[in-house]
């Protein structure tokens, strides 16, 4: 005969005394779960967890200055776009992308159904693509 102790989430514990085969389940089905958490675990592991541990990971990609140069390009043929806006549309592009409000949020803010707005992103899409 064994024992096996349990241990309850209010501090208390509990030992029940069972057979050597009802034993040998209980270690296994212990080894069972302890595999299953490690295996989830091993693949479930974050970056913030690393940086957390006091762990960080240096970027030793270097940047083509072509890459660079495309990148510059483009934000600034955005950021003239985006100047060519109404005051109006430039606001809901601010609300959307640089404050990240939902276009749900956007619409109870505004007293507009989700539809209107939506529809209204549509045409700032438009316009950009048209000054771009």
């Amino acid at each position: 005969m064994n024992i096996i102790q349990y241990k309850f989430c209010d501090g208390t514990t509990s030992a029940v005394e069972v057979t050597d085969d009802i034993y040998e389940v209980h270690l296994y089905l212990l080894q069972q779960e302890k595999r299953l958490h490690w295996r989830e675990a091993k693949h479930n592991v974050s970056l913030s967890y690393f940086t957390e541990m006091g762990i960080d990971f240096e970027d030793k990609r270097t940047e083509n200055p072509l890459d660079i140069c495309i990148r510059n390009e483009t934000v600034a043929s955005v950021h003239k776009a985006m100047s060519r806006l109404t005051v109006k549309r430039r606001k809901l592009i601010h609300k959307a992308f640089y404050q990240e409000m939902s276009l749900r949020a956007i619409a109870r803010e505004q007293g507009l159904s989700h539809s209107a707005v939506s529809q209204q992103m549509k045409t700032v899409y438009k316009h950009l693509r048209k000054y771009l």
